[in-house]
C-alpha cells in the first residue's frame, strides 16, 4: 500500500470542530484525514459522514459519560474510536458528547484498499482502538487538513447501520461519489442549502441505480445506539 513521506497540506485547528456538530459534519466533506504510520502518511479525502448530537438515541453519549464514551467527553478535535463486532470506527468529538462519524474517505491516487464505509476507512489508514483518545489538533499520529475548495454538490439524509433516530437527516455526503459507502441515492436524500448545516432543503431526488451495500458500509453496524 502506498503512503505519504508527509502530511498534506497545513492542519485543521481546533476552533473548526468546536462549532455545532452538523456544520462540522457538513464542513468536513472534502477535507483530508492524514494517519502518521511505521510506514508513512495514509491518508483520505473525507466524503461522507453523520452527525450525532445532544438529545440523540443513537449517540454513543446519550445516557452520559460511560468508560466507553469517555473520550467523547474531551477536547473538540479529539479522536473517538469504538469496537463493533470486531470492526473499528472512527469518529471527532466536536462539543462534549457529541461527534462526527467519519463514514468514508476517497483515497489518492496509487493508494490501495477502499475507504468506502466506516470500518474500510479505519481499516486503509490503520486506525485501532488504541487511537482513541488521540489529539488531532496537536497529536503527530492524526490529523486534518482542510478541503482545498469549497465543497458544493452535498446531500443529506437518514443514518444507516442504525436502529433509533435513524430517520433524522444527519448524514452529509458528497453527491455521486463512488466511495460514498452505501447507494443512499434511493433512501430521500435531498440537496444541501450551501447556507445552511442542517440539510433541510427542497427533497429532489435521483434516477441512479442503487448498488449493493458496501461491506464497510455495514461494518458500523450499529444497532440500537451508535
Amino acid at each position: 500500500m502506498a503512503a505519504r513521506t508527509r502530511v498534506p497540506g497545513p492542519r485543521i485547528g481546533r476552533a473548526f470542530f468546536d462549532r455545532p456538530t452538523r456544520r462540522v459534519a457538513r464542513e468536513l466533506l472534502g477535507a483530508t484525514c492524514w494517519v502518521r504510520g511505521p510506514h508513512g502518511v495514509r491518508s483520505v479525502r473525507i466524503v461522507e459522514t453523520e452527525a450525532y448530537v445532544a438529545h440523540d438515541p443513537a449517540n454513543h453519549a446519550f445516557h452520559g459519560r460511560t468508560r466507553r464514551n469517555r473520550s467523547m467527553f474531551l477536547r473538540p478535535g479529539t479522536l473517538y474510536v469504538y469496537r463493533i463486532h470486531q470492526v473499528v470506527c472512527a469518529n471527532v468529538v466536536t462539543r462534549p458528547g457529541e461527534a462526527v462519524l467519519l463514514r468514508a474517505g476517497a483515497l489518492p491516487s496509487g493508494m490501495e484498499g477502499s475507504g468506502s464505509g466506516p470500518g474500510r476507512l479505519c481499516r486503509v489508514l490503520g486506525l485501532t482502538i488504541e487511537d482513541d483518545g488521540i489529539d488531532t489538533v496537536r497529536g503527530r499520529r492524526v490529523g486534518f487538513a482542510p478541503s482545498p475548495a469549497r465543497v458544493r454538490r452535498i446531500r443529506t439524509g437518514p443514518r444507516v447501520g442504525i436502529r433509533r433516530a435513524a430517520d433524522r437527516p444527519l448524514r452529509y455526503l458528497i453527491d455521486a461519489d463512488p466511495m460514498v459507502s452505501r447507494p443512499a441515492w434511493a433512501r430521500g436524500l435531498t440537496a444541501a442549502s450551501p447556507s445552511r448545516s442542517d440539510g433541510a432543503g427542497p427533497s429532489r431526488r435521483t434516477r441512479r441505480r442503487s448498488r449493493r451495500p458496501s461491506g464497510g458500509g455495514r461494518s458500523g453496524g450499529r444497532t440500537g445506539g451508535r
